[in-house]
Protein backbone atom coordinates (compact mmCIF):
# COMPACT_ATOMS: atom_id res chain seq x y z
CA UNK A 1 0.00 0.00 0.00
CA UNK A 2 2.84 2.37 0.84
CA UNK A 3 4.43 1.63 -2.53
CA UNK A 4 1.19 2.56 -4.30
CA UNK A 5 0.91 5.81 -2.36
CA UNK A 6 4.53 6.60 -3.25
CA UNK A 7 3.85 6.01 -6.96
CA UNK A 8 0.70 8.16 -6.85
CA UNK A 9 2.58 10.98 -5.08
CA UNK A 10 5.45 10.87 -7.56
CA UNK A 11 3.05 10.87 -10.52
CA UNK A 12 1.17 13.87 -9.10
CA UNK A 13 4.48 15.62 -8.45
CA UNK A 14 5.57 15.13 -12.08
CA UNK A 15 2.28 16.59 -13.33
CA UNK A 16 2.48 19.57 -10.96
CA UNK A 17 6.10 20.35 -11.87
CA UNK A 18 5.35 20.10 -15.58
CA UNK A 19 2.26 22.30 -15.26
CA UNK A 20 4.23 24.84 -13.20
CA UNK A 21 6.88 25.11 -15.92
CA UNK A 22 4.22 25.29 -18.63
CA UNK A 23 2.19 28.08 -17.05
CA UNK A 24 5.14 30.18 -15.88
CA UNK A 25 7.17 29.86 -19.07
CA UNK A 26 4.37 30.34 -21.57
CA UNK A 27 1.41 31.82 -19.78
CA UNK A 28 2.54 35.01 -18.06
CA UNK A 29 1.09 37.22 -20.80
CA UNK A 30 -1.66 34.86 -21.92
CA UNK A 31 -3.68 35.06 -18.71
CA UNK A 32 -3.57 36.75 -15.33
CA UNK A 33 -4.14 33.31 -13.78
CA UNK A 34 -1.01 31.74 -15.26
CA UNK A 35 1.53 32.86 -12.64
CA UNK A 36 -0.72 32.08 -9.61
CA UNK A 37 -1.34 28.64 -11.13
CA UNK A 38 2.38 28.08 -11.60
CA UNK A 39 3.23 29.12 -8.03
CA UNK A 40 0.49 26.86 -6.63
CA UNK A 41 1.81 23.92 -8.67
CA UNK A 42 5.38 24.55 -7.47
CA UNK A 43 4.15 24.59 -3.89
CA UNK A 44 2.23 21.33 -4.36
CA UNK A 45 5.28 19.76 -6.02
CA UNK A 46 7.35 20.77 -2.98
CA UNK A 47 4.67 19.37 -0.64
CA UNK A 48 4.68 16.00 -2.41
CA UNK A 49 8.47 15.99 -2.50
CA UNK A 50 8.72 16.62 1.26
CA UNK A 51 6.12 13.90 1.87
CA UNK A 52 8.10 11.40 -0.21
CA UNK A 53 11.36 12.29 1.53
CA UNK A 54 9.68 11.91 4.91
CA UNK A 55 8.34 8.46 4.02
CA UNK A 56 11.68 7.27 2.66
CA UNK A 57 13.99 8.65 5.35
CA UNK A 58 11.55 8.73 8.30
CA UNK A 59 13.16 11.99 9.43
CA UNK A 60 10.76 14.39 11.20
CA UNK A 61 12.33 17.44 9.56
CA UNK A 62 10.68 16.55 6.24
CA UNK A 63 7.30 16.30 7.97
CA UNK A 64 7.71 19.82 9.30
CA UNK A 65 8.47 21.15 5.81
CA UNK A 66 5.56 19.10 4.41
CA UNK A 67 3.18 20.68 6.95
CA UNK A 68 4.38 24.20 6.06
CA UNK A 69 3.93 23.54 2.33
CA UNK A 70 0.45 22.11 2.95
CA UNK A 71 -0.54 25.25 4.86
CA UNK A 72 0.67 27.51 2.04
CA UNK A 73 -1.36 25.59 -0.54
CA UNK A 74 -4.59 26.92 1.01
CA UNK A 75 -4.15 30.67 0.34
CA UNK A 76 -2.58 29.99 -3.07
CA UNK A 77 -5.62 28.00 -4.18
CA UNK A 78 -7.97 30.62 -2.69
CA UNK A 79 -6.02 33.33 -4.58
CA UNK A 80 -6.49 31.38 -7.79
CA UNK A 81 -10.23 30.96 -7.14
CA UNK A 82 -10.73 34.71 -6.61
CA UNK A 83 -8.74 35.42 -9.77
CA UNK A 84 -10.88 32.98 -11.75
CA UNK A 85 -14.10 34.81 -10.83
CA UNK A 86 -12.44 38.23 -11.31
CA UNK A 87 -12.64 39.22 -7.62
CA UNK A 88 -8.98 39.62 -6.62
CA UNK A 89 -9.16 43.42 -6.56
CA UNK A 90 -12.53 43.74 -4.85
CA UNK A 91 -11.67 41.07 -2.24
CA UNK A 92 -8.06 42.17 -1.67
CA UNK A 93 -8.59 42.64 2.09
CA UNK A 94 -10.04 39.15 2.52
CA UNK A 95 -7.22 37.67 0.44
CA UNK A 96 -4.58 39.33 2.64
CA UNK A 97 -6.35 38.01 5.76
CA UNK A 98 -6.41 34.45 4.38
CA UNK A 99 -2.70 34.65 3.52
CA UNK A 100 -1.97 35.94 7.03
CA UNK A 101 -3.87 33.16 8.84
CA UNK A 102 -2.45 30.35 6.74
CA UNK A 103 0.97 32.01 6.95
CA UNK A 104 0.84 31.79 10.76
CA UNK A 105 0.11 28.06 10.52
CA UNK A 106 2.97 27.62 8.04
CA UNK A 107 5.43 29.50 10.28
CA UNK A 108 4.33 27.52 13.34
CA UNK A 109 4.97 24.34 11.33
CA UNK A 110 8.61 25.41 11.03
CA UNK A 111 8.89 26.29 14.72
CA UNK A 112 10.45 22.90 15.68
CA UNK A 113 13.61 23.87 13.83
CA UNK A 114 14.16 26.43 16.62
CA UNK A 115 11.92 25.15 19.46
CA UNK A 116 12.21 21.46 20.32
CA UNK A 117 8.98 21.60 22.32
CA UNK A 118 7.01 22.10 19.10
CA UNK A 119 8.31 18.93 17.44
CA UNK A 120 4.96 17.13 17.65
CA UNK A 121 2.87 20.08 16.39
CA UNK A 122 3.42 19.99 12.57
CA UNK A 123 1.20 17.28 11.15
CA UNK A 124 -0.27 16.52 14.58
CA UNK A 125 -3.83 16.72 15.85
CA UNK A 126 -3.63 20.40 16.91
CA UNK A 127 -2.15 21.35 13.54
CA UNK A 128 -4.89 19.40 11.74
CA UNK A 129 -7.63 21.08 13.79
CA UNK A 130 -6.17 24.52 13.01
CA UNK A 131 -6.10 23.69 9.31
CA UNK A 132 -9.71 22.43 9.38
CA UNK A 133 -10.86 25.56 11.28
CA UNK A 134 -9.37 27.82 8.59
CA UNK A 135 -10.02 25.70 5.50
CA UNK A 136 -13.73 25.05 6.13
CA UNK A 137 -14.93 28.69 6.00
CA UNK A 138 -12.32 29.77 3.44
CA UNK A 139 -13.23 27.22 0.82
CA UNK A 140 -16.93 27.28 1.62
CA UNK A 141 -16.77 30.93 0.56
CA UNK A 142 -14.60 30.07 -2.47
CA UNK A 143 -17.04 27.39 -3.65
CA UNK A 144 -19.95 29.80 -3.11
CA UNK A 145 -18.24 32.39 -5.32
CA UNK A 146 -17.55 29.76 -7.98
CA UNK A 147 -21.14 28.48 -7.94
CA UNK A 148 -22.49 32.04 -8.19
CA UNK A 149 -20.10 32.69 -11.08
CA UNK A 150 -21.34 29.50 -12.75
CA UNK A 151 -24.97 30.56 -12.44
CA UNK A 152 -24.35 34.08 -13.72
CA UNK A 153 -22.56 32.96 -16.89
CA UNK A 154 -25.01 31.65 -19.44
CA UNK A 155 -22.43 30.83 -22.12
CA UNK A 156 -21.34 27.19 -22.42
CA UNK A 157 -17.55 27.60 -22.58
CA UNK A 158 -17.29 29.65 -19.40
CA UNK A 159 -19.67 27.29 -17.62
CA UNK A 160 -17.48 24.34 -18.66
CA UNK A 161 -14.36 26.05 -17.34
CA UNK A 162 -16.14 26.85 -14.07
CA UNK A 163 -17.26 23.24 -13.70
CA UNK A 164 -13.65 22.12 -14.11
CA UNK A 165 -12.46 24.61 -11.49
CA UNK A 166 -15.17 23.58 -8.99
CA UNK A 167 -14.20 19.93 -9.53
CA UNK A 168 -10.52 20.80 -9.02
CA UNK A 169 -11.22 22.56 -5.73
CA UNK A 170 -13.63 19.87 -4.52
CA UNK A 171 -11.27 16.98 -5.28
CA UNK A 172 -8.10 18.72 -4.04
CA UNK A 173 -9.54 20.16 -0.83
CA UNK A 174 -11.77 17.14 -0.24
CA UNK A 175 -8.89 14.70 -0.56
CA UNK A 176 -6.72 16.75 1.80
CA UNK A 177 -9.63 17.00 4.25
CA UNK A 178 -9.75 13.20 4.62
CA UNK A 179 -6.15 13.19 5.88
CA UNK A 180 -6.82 16.16 8.18
CA UNK A 181 -9.86 14.44 9.73
CA UNK A 182 -7.82 11.27 10.24
CA UNK A 183 -4.91 13.15 11.86
CA UNK A 184 -7.26 15.20 14.05
CA UNK A 185 -8.65 11.93 15.44
CA UNK A 186 -12.21 13.23 15.09
CA UNK A 187 -13.75 9.80 15.68
CA UNK A 188 -14.84 9.49 12.04
CA UNK A 189 -13.54 6.57 10.02
CA UNK A 190 -12.65 7.99 6.59
CA UNK A 191 -10.24 6.65 3.96
CA UNK A 192 -7.08 8.70 3.39
CA UNK A 193 -7.50 10.04 -0.13
CA UNK A 194 -5.07 12.98 -0.16
CA UNK A 195 -2.66 11.30 -2.60
CA UNK A 196 -5.38 10.26 -5.03
CA UNK A 197 -7.01 13.68 -4.67
CA UNK A 198 -3.69 15.35 -5.50
CA UNK A 199 -3.23 13.26 -8.66
CA UNK A 200 -6.80 13.79 -9.88
CA UNK A 201 -6.71 17.52 -9.10
CA UNK A 202 -3.39 17.79 -10.96
CA UNK A 203 -5.00 16.30 -14.06
CA UNK A 204 -8.07 18.52 -13.67
CA UNK A 205 -5.91 21.61 -13.19
CA UNK A 206 -3.97 20.76 -16.34
CA UNK A 207 -7.21 20.39 -18.27
CA UNK A 208 -8.46 23.70 -16.84
CA UNK A 209 -5.22 25.47 -17.80
CA UNK A 210 -5.54 24.34 -21.39
CA UNK A 211 -9.31 24.97 -21.50
CA UNK A 212 -8.99 28.44 -19.98
CA UNK A 213 -6.05 29.25 -22.30
CA UNK A 214 -3.62 30.01 -19.49
CA UNK A 215 -0.79 29.39 -21.94
CA UNK A 216 -0.13 31.03 -25.28
CA UNK A 217 1.38 29.86 -28.58
CA UNK A 218 4.00 27.15 -29.02
CA UNK A 219 2.04 24.73 -26.84
CA UNK A 220 3.75 21.56 -28.12
CA UNK A 221 7.23 22.99 -27.45
CA UNK A 222 6.15 24.26 -24.04
CA UNK A 223 4.70 20.90 -23.00
CA UNK A 224 7.84 19.10 -24.20
CA UNK A 225 10.09 21.50 -22.28
CA UNK A 226 7.99 21.27 -19.13
CA UNK A 227 7.76 17.47 -19.29
CA UNK A 228 11.51 17.15 -19.90
CA UNK A 229 12.35 19.33 -16.90
CA UNK A 230 9.90 17.44 -14.72
CA UNK A 231 11.13 14.00 -15.77
CA UNK A 232 14.79 14.98 -15.39
CA UNK A 233 14.12 16.28 -11.90
CA UNK A 234 12.20 13.20 -10.80
CA UNK A 235 14.68 10.83 -12.46
CA UNK A 236 17.60 12.55 -10.74
CA UNK A 237 15.73 12.34 -7.42
CA UNK A 238 15.20 8.59 -7.77
CA UNK A 239 18.90 8.20 -8.59
CA UNK A 240 19.76 10.09 -5.42
CA UNK A 241 17.50 7.80 -3.34
CA UNK A 242 18.96 4.68 -4.90
CA UNK A 243 22.57 5.80 -4.40
CA UNK A 244 22.50 7.36 -0.96
CA UNK A 245 19.88 5.21 0.73
CA UNK A 246 19.39 6.13 4.36
CA UNK A 247 22.28 8.58 4.75
CA UNK A 248 20.12 11.50 5.77
CA UNK A 249 22.60 14.37 5.57
CA UNK A 250 23.96 13.37 2.16
CA UNK A 251 20.42 12.74 0.91
CA UNK A 252 19.29 16.20 1.99
CA UNK A 253 22.27 17.88 0.31
CA UNK A 254 21.80 15.89 -2.91
CA UNK A 255 18.06 16.63 -2.95
CA UNK A 256 18.76 20.35 -2.58
CA UNK A 257 21.34 20.17 -5.38
CA UNK A 258 18.91 18.43 -7.77
CA UNK A 259 16.21 20.97 -6.97
CA UNK A 260 18.57 23.88 -7.61
CA UNK A 261 19.71 22.39 -10.93
CA UNK A 262 16.10 21.99 -12.11
CA UNK A 263 15.26 25.53 -11.00
CA UNK A 264 18.33 26.97 -12.75
CA UNK A 265 17.51 25.06 -15.94
CA UNK A 266 13.92 26.30 -15.83
CA UNK A 267 15.18 29.82 -15.16
CA UNK A 268 17.38 29.77 -18.27
CA UNK A 269 14.50 28.59 -20.44
CA UNK A 270 12.17 31.09 -18.78
CA UNK A 271 14.64 33.94 -19.33
CA UNK A 272 14.98 33.13 -23.02
CA UNK A 273 11.24 32.98 -23.53
CA UNK A 274 10.67 36.10 -21.46
CA UNK A 275 13.23 38.16 -23.36
CA UNK A 276 11.77 37.09 -26.69
CA UNK A 277 8.19 37.76 -25.58
CA UNK A 278 9.00 41.17 -24.11
CA UNK A 279 10.77 42.21 -27.31
CA UNK A 280 7.83 40.97 -29.38
CA UNK A 281 5.34 42.74 -27.11
CA UNK A 282 7.32 45.99 -27.33
CA UNK A 283 7.41 45.83 -31.12
CA UNK A 284 3.70 44.96 -31.23
CA UNK A 285 2.92 47.97 -29.03
CA UNK A 286 4.87 50.30 -31.30
CA UNK A 287 3.19 48.73 -34.30
CA UNK A 288 -0.32 49.28 -32.90
CA UNK A 289 0.45 52.86 -31.92
CA UNK A 290 1.98 53.56 -35.33
CA UNK A 291 -1.01 52.03 -37.11
CA UNK A 292 -3.43 54.14 -35.09
CA UNK A 293 -1.47 57.33 -35.75
CA UNK A 294 -1.21 56.51 -39.46
CA UNK A 295 -4.98 55.99 -39.59
CA UNK A 296 -5.68 59.30 -37.84
CA UNK A 297 -3.27 61.28 -40.03
CA UNK A 298 -3.97 59.61 -43.39
CA UNK A 299 -7.40 61.16 -44.03
CA UNK A 300 -6.45 64.84 -43.57
CA UNK A 301 -3.26 64.25 -45.58
CA UNK A 302 -5.29 62.78 -48.45
CA UNK A 303 -7.59 65.80 -48.42
CA UNK A 304 -4.64 68.21 -48.42
CA UNK A 305 -2.94 66.33 -51.27
CA UNK A 306 -6.11 66.34 -53.37
CA UNK A 307 -6.64 70.08 -52.85
CA UNK A 308 -3.00 70.85 -53.61
CA UNK A 309 -3.11 68.80 -56.81
CA UNK A 310 -6.21 70.68 -57.93
CA UNK A 311 -4.58 74.05 -57.24
CA UNK A 312 -1.44 72.97 -59.06
CA UNK A 313 -3.47 71.99 -62.09
CA UNK A 314 -5.35 75.30 -62.01
CA UNK A 315 -2.09 77.23 -61.85
CA UNK A 316 -0.85 75.46 -64.95
CA UNK A 317 -3.98 76.29 -66.84
CA UNK A 318 -4.28 79.87 -65.68
CA UNK A 319 -3.19 82.15 -62.89
CA UNK A 320 -6.76 82.88 -61.89
CA UNK A 321 -7.50 81.14 -58.61
CA UNK A 322 -10.75 82.92 -57.88
CA UNK A 323 -12.61 79.58 -57.89
CA UNK A 324 -10.09 77.89 -55.63
CA UNK A 325 -11.20 79.49 -52.36
CA UNK A 326 -12.96 76.30 -51.28
CA UNK A 327 -9.79 74.25 -51.71
CA UNK A 328 -7.62 76.78 -49.91
CA UNK A 329 -10.05 76.65 -46.99
CA UNK A 330 -9.88 72.85 -47.12
CA UNK A 331 -6.09 72.90 -46.87
CA UNK A 332 -6.22 75.24 -43.89
CA UNK A 333 -8.93 73.17 -42.17
CA UNK A 334 -7.10 69.89 -42.66
CA UNK A 335 -3.81 71.41 -41.52
CA UNK A 336 -5.52 72.53 -38.33
CA UNK A 337 -6.98 69.04 -38.00
CA UNK A 338 -3.52 67.51 -38.22
CA UNK A 339 -2.34 69.89 -35.54
CA UNK A 340 -5.23 68.78 -33.32
CA UNK A 341 -4.39 65.11 -33.91
CA UNK A 342 -0.78 65.65 -32.85
CA UNK A 343 -1.89 67.58 -29.77
CA UNK A 344 -4.41 64.88 -28.91
CA UNK A 345 -1.72 62.18 -29.02
CA UNK A 346 0.48 64.34 -26.81
CA UNK A 347 -2.36 64.74 -24.33
CA UNK A 348 -3.30 61.07 -24.55
CA UNK A 349 0.06 60.26 -23.03
CA UNK A 350 -0.33 62.70 -20.14
CA UNK A 351 -4.14 63.02 -19.78
CA UNK A 352 -3.82 66.55 -18.38
CA UNK A 353 -7.29 68.03 -17.70
CA UNK A 354 -8.04 71.65 -18.50
CA UNK A 355 -11.23 72.23 -16.54
CA UNK A 356 -13.98 74.52 -17.77
CA UNK A 357 -17.75 74.71 -17.19
CA UNK A 358 -19.29 72.21 -19.61
CA UNK A 359 -22.89 71.40 -20.46
CA UNK A 360 -22.88 67.65 -19.80
CA UNK A 361 -26.26 67.08 -21.48
CA UNK A 362 -25.01 68.70 -24.70
CA UNK A 363 -21.73 66.76 -24.51
CA UNK A 364 -23.60 63.44 -24.18
CA UNK A 365 -25.93 64.36 -27.05
CA UNK A 366 -22.96 65.26 -29.27
CA UNK A 367 -21.22 61.93 -28.58
CA UNK A 368 -24.42 60.01 -29.32
CA UNK A 369 -25.07 61.95 -32.54
CA UNK A 370 -21.52 61.28 -33.71
CA UNK A 371 -21.78 57.56 -32.89
CA UNK A 372 -25.07 57.22 -34.81
CA UNK A 373 -23.28 58.39 -37.97
CA UNK A 374 -20.40 55.93 -37.59
CA UNK A 375 -19.96 53.25 -40.23
CA UNK A 376 -19.63 50.53 -37.59
CA UNK A 377 -23.03 51.30 -36.04
CA UNK A 378 -24.62 51.44 -39.49
CA UNK A 379 -23.12 48.11 -40.66
CA UNK A 380 -24.03 46.25 -37.47
CA UNK A 381 -27.44 47.86 -37.14
CA UNK A 382 -26.69 49.09 -33.64
CA UNK A 383 -28.92 51.78 -32.17
CA UNK A 384 -27.07 54.38 -30.07
CA UNK A 385 -29.32 56.27 -27.67
CA UNK A 386 -29.00 58.73 -24.80
CA UNK A 387 -31.10 58.45 -21.67
CA UNK A 388 -32.81 61.75 -20.75
CA UNK A 389 -30.52 63.75 -18.45
CA UNK A 390 -30.70 67.07 -16.66
CA UNK A 391 -27.22 67.34 -15.22
CA UNK A 392 -26.42 70.86 -16.38
CA UNK A 393 -22.93 72.35 -16.22
CA UNK A 394 -19.98 70.59 -14.58
CA UNK A 395 -16.32 71.66 -14.46
CA UNK A 396 -14.39 69.16 -16.58
CA UNK A 397 -12.14 68.89 -19.63
CA UNK A 398 -14.66 68.55 -22.48
CA UNK A 399 -12.09 67.35 -25.02
CA UNK A 400 -10.67 64.58 -22.82
CA UNK A 401 -14.07 63.43 -21.58
CA UNK A 402 -15.53 63.49 -25.09
CA UNK A 403 -12.63 61.40 -26.39
CA UNK A 404 -13.00 58.95 -23.50
CA UNK A 405 -16.75 58.58 -24.10
CA UNK A 406 -16.22 58.16 -27.84
CA UNK A 407 -13.78 55.33 -27.10
CA UNK A 408 -16.24 53.66 -24.73
CA UNK A 409 -19.16 54.00 -27.14
CA UNK A 410 -17.02 52.68 -30.01
CA UNK A 411 -16.04 49.66 -27.89
CA UNK A 412 -19.69 49.07 -27.01
CA UNK A 413 -20.75 49.20 -30.67
CA UNK A 414 -17.99 46.77 -31.62
CA UNK A 415 -19.05 44.44 -28.78
CA UNK A 416 -22.62 44.20 -30.11
CA UNK A 417 -23.30 41.34 -32.44
CA UNK A 418 -24.14 42.01 -36.10
CA UNK A 419 -27.85 42.22 -36.71
CA UNK A 420 -28.86 44.63 -34.02
CA UNK A 421 -28.23 45.82 -30.52
CA UNK A 422 -28.48 48.91 -28.36
CA UNK A 423 -25.81 51.11 -26.80
CA UNK A 424 -27.07 53.52 -24.16
CA UNK A 425 -25.18 56.54 -22.86
CA UNK A 426 -26.41 58.24 -19.70
CA UNK A 427 -25.23 60.77 -17.10
CA UNK A 428 -26.29 61.49 -13.55
CA UNK A 429 -25.03 63.29 -10.48
CA UNK A 430 -24.40 61.33 -7.26
CA UNK A 431 -23.37 63.69 -4.47
CA UNK A 432 -20.15 65.38 -5.54
CA UNK A 433 -19.61 62.92 -8.38
CA UNK A 434 -20.65 62.88 -12.02
CA UNK A 435 -21.31 59.36 -13.31
CA UNK A 436 -21.22 58.76 -17.06
CA UNK A 437 -22.41 55.30 -18.03
CA UNK A 438 -22.11 53.40 -21.33
CA UNK A 439 -24.17 50.21 -21.51
CA UNK A 440 -24.43 47.64 -24.31
CA UNK A 441 -26.42 44.43 -24.72
CA UNK A 442 -23.58 42.53 -26.39
CA UNK A 443 -22.23 39.09 -25.39
CA UNK A 444 -20.35 40.44 -22.35
CA UNK A 445 -16.96 39.37 -20.95
CA UNK A 446 -15.85 36.56 -18.71
CA UNK A 447 -14.36 37.44 -15.30
CA UNK A 448 -10.70 37.19 -16.36
CA UNK A 449 -11.19 39.33 -19.48
CA UNK A 450 -13.08 41.93 -17.44
CA UNK A 451 -10.27 42.16 -14.89
CA UNK A 452 -7.62 42.63 -17.60
CA UNK A 453 -9.70 44.95 -19.80
CA UNK A 454 -8.46 48.15 -18.19
CA UNK A 455 -4.79 47.33 -18.85
CA UNK A 456 -3.00 49.34 -21.53
CA UNK A 457 -2.76 47.60 -24.91
CA UNK A 458 -4.96 44.65 -23.85
CA UNK A 459 -7.48 43.90 -26.57
CA UNK A 460 -9.50 40.96 -27.84
CA UNK A 461 -9.90 42.51 -31.31
CA UNK A 462 -7.56 41.64 -34.18
CA UNK A 463 -7.23 45.29 -35.24
CA UNK A 464 -7.62 46.88 -31.81
CA UNK A 465 -4.99 49.08 -30.15
CA UNK A 466 -6.06 48.31 -26.58
CA UNK A 467 -5.88 52.00 -25.65
CA UNK A 468 -9.58 52.84 -25.34
CA UNK A 469 -10.44 51.62 -21.83
CA UNK A 470 -6.98 52.38 -20.46
CA UNK A 471 -7.22 55.98 -21.69
CA UNK A 472 -10.75 56.36 -20.29
CA UNK A 473 -9.50 55.18 -16.90
CA UNK A 474 -6.66 57.74 -17.01
CA UNK A 475 -9.15 60.49 -17.86
CA UNK A 476 -11.27 59.47 -14.88
CA UNK A 477 -8.24 59.46 -12.56
CA UNK A 478 -7.12 62.85 -13.92
CA UNK A 479 -10.53 64.19 -12.85
CA UNK A 480 -10.20 62.60 -9.40
CA UNK A 481 -12.53 59.74 -10.26
CA UNK A 482 -12.59 56.08 -11.22
CA UNK A 483 -13.59 53.74 -14.02
CA UNK A 484 -15.39 50.45 -13.33
CA UNK A 485 -16.66 47.62 -15.53
CA UNK A 486 -19.66 45.42 -14.84
CA UNK A 487 -19.93 42.54 -17.27
CA UNK A 488 -20.81 38.86 -17.51
CA UNK A 489 -21.18 36.47 -20.42
CA UNK A 490 -24.64 36.71 -21.89
CA UNK A 491 -25.52 39.87 -19.92
CA UNK A 492 -23.77 42.69 -21.79
CA UNK A 493 -21.33 45.24 -20.38
CA UNK A 494 -21.69 48.48 -18.47
CA UNK A 495 -18.74 50.88 -18.09
CA UNK A 496 -19.03 53.63 -15.48
CA UNK A 497 -16.85 56.72 -15.77
CA UNK A 498 -17.08 58.56 -12.44
CA UNK A 499 -15.65 62.10 -12.26
CA UNK A 500 -15.22 64.38 -9.27
CA UNK A 501 -17.30 67.56 -9.69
Amino acid sequence: MEAVRLIVSVAAGVVFLGLAALTILRGRRASSLAVPTGILCLNLFAYLGFETLGNVTEDREWEWLEAAAAALAGPLLFHLALGFVGARRTQRGLLVAVYAVYGIIALSSLAPFALSGWASYPGGDRWALAMIAVTAPTFSYAVWRLVRHYRRNARGEERSRTQLFIATVAVGVGGAATDLVDVADAGVDVPQLAGVGMLVSAVLLTALSLRAKLVSGGLATSIATAALLGLLGVGAQFLVFATLGGRTAALAVATLAVTLVVILAAREVWSSYTELRERTAHLATLGRLSAQMAHDIRNPLAAIRGAAQYLDEELRRSSDLADAEEFLSLILDQTERLDRVVNEYRRLGRAEPELEPTDVDALVAAVVDGAKLSAEADVKGVDVVAEPTEVGEVALDPELVTTALENLVRNAIEACETGGGTVTLSARVKGDRLELRVRDDGPGMDARTRERAESAFFTTKAQGSGLGLAFARRVAEAHGGTLSIDSALGRGTTVRLVLSR
